[in-house]
């Protein structure tokens, strides 16, 4: 698993008095979990690593903020190991309920599928090899179904995109059928 930690200083609310305003330092993680046979699932929460790691154990998880997708990877001719990967929420299927003795309204809101599209380097971080992700590129496409209109916003890389840095967890050797 790779695990990026993250971390920011924000204003708090003004104290009733007005003669102070608090500070808050936010913390949060964003992790990683490749499969060999192509799957990925990312997870951004504040939880630490001994919590959620084991939690990401197979594809199946229960958990409702994870995104799961596929991921390739690509080597270019600057000779640098590329990781491309597209991850969306895990579709519900919604049972469409019409409200008795309710006005309908005319225009609905869109039903849009967003899906989060991340390139990242592999490069090697401190003694070990290939043990980092730095990031490269991460977009949200947002496919609103009624017209077919895909919207593209592309997130500013700063400082708030850490790398990731690669964690072995032994009880997922188990699982894994080959290498990557």
């Amino acid at each position: 698993v790779y695990i990026s930690k993250s971390s920011y200083i924000r204003q708090g609310e003004e104290s009733l008095d007005g003669f102070y305003r608090a500070w808050h330092q936010v913390e949060y993680y964003r992790y990683l979990r490749f499969f060999s046979d192509g799957h990925v699932m990312m997870l951004t929460t504040p939880e630490d690593p001994l919590s959620i790691v084991p939690r990401l154990r197979s594809l199946n998880s229960r958990m409702d903020s994870v995104l799961r997708g596929h991921y390739r990877l690509s080597q270019e001719t600057d000779n640098q190991t590329k990781v491309f990967a597209v991850v969306c929420k895990k579709k519900e299927e919604k049972v469409a309920e019409i409200p008795r003795n309710r006005v309908c309204r005319r225009n609905p809101a869109p039903e849009a599928e967003h899906s989060f599209h991340v390139g990242l380097q592999l490069s090697s971080g401190g003694r070990q090899r290939f043990s980092k992700l730095v990031w490269m590129h991460h977009s949200c496409h947002i496919l609103y179904r009624l017209t077919g209109e895909t919207v593209v916003t592309a997130f500013e890389l700063d400082r708030k995109y850490t790398p990731f840095f690669f964690a072995r967890v032994k009880s997922y050797m188990a699982l894994s059928e080959r290498p990557l």
